[in-house]
């Protein structure tokens, strides 16, 4: 049984007098102690889909007209205040990016995550726990870390504090919203190689978030692209780096770097994705499409399984051989 499905939600947003579509018929599963990459470029509706599933959007702006988010089976979309926070920490938890700003700069870094102790797990909300958790997590000389504040701290320490008040409720879904972005090279290795170990020592699921497509094929069982509110390719992830199918995704990994022996000029994508409201009638990478035909621009592609476990939103994509 999938411990998370998203079913054909849709998520709008309220401004202006207007309606505007950020998430349009998004479905996705994930099982527990799996590990999913969400990826695209910023305003693809990455962030909107991740705290949708904990309903931490607030109503109104946002207004879901359709779909379904169930975790172990219930649908979030039909829970109470009351019921929604019982799931948020407990159920599923998040980490975001720049932790500095998460972080509250007057109290000490042990009585923060012991706040979170209190809430979700009251009986555990011991010195000796906290140190456990800073442990956890890798940062060296817990006793000396807790009593600090974040501001005597660096960022890769500081996002390791995220991550264990994150873990602290014990949750079955880690959500790591682009947990390494404001980080730089060696300190990003260092976090995604700790939520691996902790995935892989906890058994928890992981969804992450991210633009980046390097990190993919050594975090994720499975990747989801989105792009202009809508998952366009959905695959296994080495088979998808291997082969991408969409042409949205080919863009995105032409323009990884390469370790090569000679120069190569990156793949450049024209454009930008679309704003809410002004997505185009057919195909919503038709007007940046290198590929794109004149049934693009007035036919929305559905997303249909092409091959087993593959799953393209295109008009002409075909299985390679």
């Amino acid at each position: 049984m999938p411990l998370l499905e998203i079913k054909n939600l849709k998520v709008d947003f309220f401004s202006n007098g207007a309606r505007l579509r950020a998430i349009d018929d998004v479905s996705l599963t994930m099982d527990a102690g799996e590990t999913v990459c969400l990826v695209g470029e910023s305003g693809c509706g990455k962030s909107v889909t991740a705290l949708s599933i904990a309903r931490l959007i607030p109503s109104p702006p946002a207004h879901y007209p359709a779909g379904e988010i169930l975790l172990d089976k219930r649908d979030v979309l039909k829970m109470s205040n009351s019921e929604l926070r019982g799931i948020r920490g407990a159920m599923v938890s998040y980490v975001f990016q720049e932790p500095g700003a998460s972080l509250n700069p007057v109290f000490q870094i042990g009585s923060q995550i012991k706040e979170m102790l209190k809430l979700h797990r009251p009986k555990d909300a011991t010195r000796e726990e906290v140190l456990r958790l800073l442990a956890l997590v890798g940062l060296p000389d817990p006793e000396l870390r807790m009593a600090n504040y974040p501001f005597e701290m660096s960022g890769g320490m500081q996002q390791r504090v995220m991550i264990a008040m994150a873990l602290a409720a014990q949750p079955r879904l880690l959500v790591a919203d682009e947990p390494t972005t404001a980080l730089d090279v060696t300190i990003q290795a260092q976090i995604l190689d700790l939520l691996k170990h902790l995935r892989n020592e906890l058994g928890m699921a992981i969804l992450l978030i991210t633009h980046n497509l390097g990190i993919v094929g050594d975090m994720a069982d499975r990747v989801a692209v989105m792009y202009a509110g809508q998952i366009v390719e959905l695959a296994q992830a080495r088979e998808m780096l291997r082969r991408p199918l969409h042409p949205y995704t080919k863009a995105l990994i032409g323009s990884v770097p390469k370790l090569t022996d000679g120069q190569q000029r990156l793949t450049s994508i024209p454009g930008t994705v679309p704003s809410l409201g002004a997505f185009p009638p057919g195909c919503r990478f038709y007007p940046r499409c290198p590929s794109a035909r004149p049934k693009c621009a007035t036919t929305m592609p559905e997303l249909v399984e092409i091959e087993k476990e593959r799953w393209v939103r295109c008009l002409y994509a075909e299985p390679n051989p």
